[in-house]
């Protein structure tokens, strides 16, 4: 078995084993939860998010490199995407650095967001089940973007770094960036609701750690500009969707027509009491 094999393997057997330490924790912590909300998930809301998550894993394990394309699809890049890398492109001593931050940062804060959002929130059954579907649907959806359009990579297209095989041509769109800000804007629209008076450093500062990780990205040449945009904007618009439904279904914020609804029964009400007041 060749190194590179070898070195595949050991990712996949470590991956496995970190999802399985998820899956136990999630089914620990669950039962947890607080019960202030009028819903609670229930046993089939997270047999259907753990499967979900074990198909994205498989996803992005055994599928994504056995489908992306042997030459690239799309390969120069436009004037802007050429323009921007070439202010942002840290020089060639740094671009690992740059990589390996843009690493730590999804790993030790956005990822790792399945676990500490849940436990950081005050609904831990609710918040555990939408980190999961909004990382499953996204990283699905994002691979799926990846296999089709088969863009090849900056740092390829410029020789700046050695080949990684069919991952070369995986640039679009950013898988760092759209897991970066789908987990920011679904874990900052949860705690915001648990913690309202510190809103603005929430989303202040999950926003920011999701944009450096993008700029990171950039800056050590794995994805040009247009990547890293339209992963952030993918990921932040699937997140507010599942995020949005799920709690609304959980009760937790009112949908507009409920709101408007509200606003209007309350408007007749104070209606009807002024006329009955000079009636008398």
């Amino acid at each position: 078995m060749s190194l590179e094999n070898l070195l595949t393997l050991n990712y996949r057997i470590r991956t496995g084993q970190v999802f399985t330490v998820y899956v136990l924790l999630m089914v620990l912590l669950a039962p947890m939860s607080n019960s202030f909300a009028s819903e609670q998930p229930e046993t089939s809301d997270y047999l259907l998010a753990t499967g979900g998550l074990g198909l994205a894993l498989g996803m992005e394990l055994f599928a994504k490199d056995r489908y992306l394309p042997y030459a690239p699809r799309f390969t120069t890049p436009n004037r802007l995407d050429a323009g921007i890398r070439n202010r942002m492109l840290w020089g060639s001593e740094n671009r690992e650095v740059a990589e390996a931050w843009s690493d730590r940062l999804i790993y030790a804060v956005s990822m790792s967001s399945l676990l500490w959002g849940p436990l950081a929130s005050k609904e831990r059954g609710q918040t555990m089940l939408i980190n999961m579907e909004v990382f499953s649907a996204n990283s699905l959806l994002t691979n799926l973007f990846k296999i089709s359009a088969g863009r090849e990579r900056p740092y390829h297209y410029y020789g700046t770094r050695v080949s990684m095989g069919k991952k070369d041509y995986a640039s679009f769109y950013s898988a760092h960036s759209s897991i970066a800000f789908s987990q920011a804007v679904s874990n900052a629209m949860i705690l915001s609701l648990d913690y309202p008076d510190r809103t603005t450093l929430i989303w202040s500062s999950f926003l920011a750690t999701a944009g450096l990780t993008a700029y990171f990205r950039i800056a050590g040449d794995m994805h040009y500009f247009s990547d890293v945009l339209v992963g952030s904007c993918a990921g932040s618009l699937l997140a507010w969707t599942i995020t949005s439904w799920e709690l609304n279904r959980f009760k937790r914020i009112e949908t507009e027509a409920e709101q408007f609804s509200l606003s209007s029964r309350e408007s007749r009400r104070e209606f009807v009491l002024v006329l009955k007041i000079p009636l008398g």
